[in-house]
C-alpha cells in the first residue's frame, strides 16, 4: 500500500451511514439548532423543516447520482473539480474547507454555550468560564479519535447516533401522548405575519441542522464498494435525519404551544425544558447527556471530513503538499487532522475571548451556512457536466438541479431580505469574504488553473 494512501476498503455501509448521521448531529440539532429556525418561523417550524427536508432529500439524490461516477476523499471538492474544472474545484473546495472548519467551531461552542443552559434546567449552576474547558474537551475528543483511525471513529459514531435518534423520537412520541399533532403547523397559519420569507429564513437554520449528511462523500477512498456504498449511504443518512427532525419539530412545537412559539427561542435549550416538562428530571438528564454526546460525534465526523478534503486538495497540488501526509500505521490524514484541530481550536478560543463565546457562535453560524449552501449550489451544477461527460445527461437531472438550486436561492434571498444586519451577521459574512479573497490570492500564487 502506498504510504500516502488512506485505508481502502476499511469501512462498511453502516459506517458510511454513521458518518452522515453523526455529521448532522440529530440530538444537538433538535435540541439547539432548530431553535434558530423557530426564532423566525414560530409555530410554522414543522413547515420549515418539511420544506428543507424535501430539498435535502433531493440534494441527497443528486449526491447519490454523482457518487456513482466519482469516488474520492475530496468529496464535494472532487465532484466540482471533475464537473467544472480544477479552478472552480479549488475555489469552492476552499469555501468548503472554511465551512467545515467553522462547523467545528460551531460544534465546540454548541456544547460550550448550551450545556450550561441545560445544566441550569437541571438545577445546576455552572461557572461562567466553563465554556473554555468544554470547548477544549470536545475539540480534543474529535481530533484524537479522527487521528486514531476511520473505523474506530465511525464505530463510536454509529452506536451514539442510533441512541440519539432513538431518544429524540422517543421523547417526541411521549409528547404526542399528551398533546396531539396539529396539521396546521405545516401551513403558514402560525408563521409571523403568515410570511413565507420568515419560513425561508427558518429553512436556512434547518439546512444548518442537516449540514453533515453530505460528508459521506469524503469516504470514497475508504469505503467497501464505494460506488454503491456511498450512493446508498448518503440518501439513507439524510432520510433518517429528516424523519427525526420532522417528528421532533412537530412534537416540540405542539408541546411548547403553537401560539407560544415566539418564546421558544428565548430558552437556550428548549428541548431540555420540554424533557423536564413531559418526562421529569430523568428525561431532561438523558437529553442533556445526549447533547454532549451529539457534540462529540459531530466533532469526530467533521474532523474526518475536513481532514480528507484538505488531504485531497494537497494531493492534487492546490494546497501545500505537506498537508497530504498519511499516518503509516493508522492510514489517516494525520497532518490535515492536526492542522484542522489547531486552526479550529485557536479560532474558537481566541475569538471567544475577545467577543464572547455566544457571539462567536452566532457569527460562525452565518459563515458556516453561507459556505454550505454555496458548496451545495455549485455541486448541483457540476453534476450536469459530469453526466454529460459520461453521456448520461437527461431532462430528469436538469429538472432536479433546477428545483434544488431554486430552493437554495430562495433560502439565501429570504435571509438577505429578512435577516437584520447586525454585528454578528457582518462578522460572519466578512469572515467568509476575507477567506475567499485569501483563497483567490493563494490560488494565484500556486498557479491553480483549469
Amino acid at each position: 500500500m502506498d504510504k500516502k494512501e488512506l485505508a481502502k476498503g476499511s469501512i462498511s455501509y453502516r459506517e458510511v451511514v454513521a458518518q452522515g448521521i453523526g455529521g448532522a448531529a440529530p440530538a444537538m440539532a433538535s435540541l439547539v439548532t432548530l431553535t434558530g429556525a423557530a426564532a423566525y418561523s414560530y409555530g410554522a417550524l414543522p413547515l420549515a423543516v418539511a420544506l428543507a427536508t424535501v430539498a435535502v432529500l433531493l440534494d441527497a439524490t443528486r449526491l447519490s447520482i454523482t457518487s456513482r461516477y466519482i469516488q474520492s476523499a475530496g468529496g464535494i471538492y472532487a465532484f466540482i473539480s471533475e464537473g467544472l474544472g480544477k479552478r472552480w474545484g479549488y475555489l469552492i473546495g476552499w469555501a468548503y474547507v472554511l465551512y467545515a472548519l467553522t462547523a467545528l467551531v460551531f460544534i465546540f461552542l454548541s456544547v460550550g454555550v448550551f450545556l450550561p443552559g441545560a445544566l441550569e434546567v437541571l438545577g445546576v449552576n455552572a461557572p461562567s468560564w466553563i465554556w473554555a474547558p468544554l470547548v477544549i474537551f470536545v475539540a480534543l475528543f474529535g481530533g484524537v479519535l479522527s487521528y486514531l483511525g476511520i473505523r474506530p471513529s465511525l464505530r463510536f459514531t454509529l452506536i451514539m447516533s442510533i441512541l440519539e435518534i432513538a431518544f429524540i423520537l422517543g421523547t417526541s412520541l411521549l409528547i404526542f401522548t399528551k398533546v396531539p399533532p396539529d396539521p396546521s403547523t405545516f401551513t403558514l397559519e402560525y408563521a409571523p405575519s403568515h410570511s413565507m420569507f420568515n419560513v425561508g429564513v427558518g429553512m436556512a437554520f434547518v439546512f444548518l441542522a442537516f449540514a453533515g449528511y453530505e460528508t459521506t462523500s469524503v469516504l470514497g477512498e475508504e469505503a467497501v464498494d464505494p460506488k454503491n456504498t456511498i450512493t446508498k449511504g448518503v440518501f439513507t443518512s439524510a432520510f433518517l435525519v429528516g424523519i427525526t427532525y420532522l417528528v421532533a419539530s412537530e412534537a416540540f412545537t405542539v408541546g411548547w404551544g403553537v401560539n407560544d412559539m415566539s418564546s421558544f427561542f428565548n430558552e437556550l435549550v428548549p428541548g431540555v425544558v420540554l424533557g423536564m416538562r413531559f418526562g421529569g428530571f430523568v428525561l431532561a438528564l438523558i437529553l442533556t447527556v445526549l447533547l454532549i454526546n451529539s457534540g462529540l460525534t459531530d466533532s469526530v465526523t467533521f474532523f474526518n471530513t475536513v481532514s480528507r478534503v484538505v488531504y485531497a486538495m494537497a494531493k492534487d497540488g492546490v494546497l501545500d503538499k505537506r498537508l497530504e501526509g498519511v499516518h503509516e500505521d493508522r492510514r489517516t490524514p494525520h497532518v490535515a487532522v492536526m492542522f484542522s484541530l489547531i486552526f479550529s481550536l485557536v479560532y474558537a478560543l481566541a475569538f471567544s475571548a475577545v467577543i464572547g463565546p455566544e457571539n462567536v457562535f452566532l457569527a460562525v453560524g452565518i459563515t458556516t451556512t453561507f459556505g454550505f449552501l454555496i458548496a451545495l449550489f455549485t455541486a448541483n451544477v457540476s453534476l450536469l457536466f459530469i453526466l454529460r461527460r459520461f453521456n448520461s445527461l437527461n431532462w430528469w437531472n436538469v429538472l432536479l438541479t433546477v428545483v434544488i438550486n431554486s430552493i437554495l436561492s430562495f433560502v439565501i434571498f429570504a435571509n438577505v431580505v429578512t435577516t437584520a444586519i447586525n454585528s454578528f451577521v457582518l462578522i460572519g459574512v466578512s469572515t467568509f469574504v476575507v477567506w475567499m479573497i485569501a483563497g483567490v490570492i493563494y490560488g494565484y500564487v500556486r498557479r491553480v488553473s483549469t
